[in-house]
């Protein structure tokens, strides 16, 4: 059998993503949070196990405090022809499964179904500027913007 090798779909998630990134974000009033703000968000981005997988950690920040601590992973499923999201944070609420992810071009989308509703994650990258943005709905047909972010590239 022939090892397996890293996808052109993984490559250049990789080439996108990977990097320490910070910036400014907006929250805006939510279940999550209330009163929504502002915060600093750091995002540490590290292929792994051998590039089939990228490994994210991310941070925000309030008034020099970090209040909220997440850890993704991406990969990409040869099988399904897909990427692959999965996302843990200090919230708790553990992920059942993946959820199916695209590239298209310099965009990579997602949605999750969680017990508060939908979430729909935006990343979009532009040479050394990287957009996140997190929608939120629920019932799946009425969105409303939960979080943006604008982050540059530190390395």
């Amino acid at each position: 059998m022939q090892m397996p090798t890293v996808s052109a779909e993984m490559k250049q998630l990789t080439a996108l993503f990977a990097g320490t990134w910070q910036g400014e974000e907006t929250l805006y009033p939510s279940d999550w949070d209330p009163a929504g703000g502002t915060a600093t968000g750091t995002w540490v981005v590290r292929p792994d196990v051998d590039g089939f997988c990228l490994l994210v950690d991310y941070r925000e920040a309030r008034g020099g405090q970090v209040v909220y601590r997440g850890h993704g992973v991406h990969g990409w499923d040869a099988q399904q022809g897909c990427f692959f999201a999965y996302w843990f944070d200090n919230i708790g609420l553990m992920p059942q499964a993946g959820n199916r992810a695209k590239l298209e071009d310099r965009r990579y989308t997602y949605q999750e179904t969680n017990p508060m509703g939908y979430s729909r994650f935006t990343y979009e990258w532009k040479e050394d500027v990287f957009t996140f943005r997190i929608d939120r709905s629920k019932d799946g047909q009425t969105w409303s913007p939960m979080h943006e972010g604008r982050y540059l590239r530190q390395a």
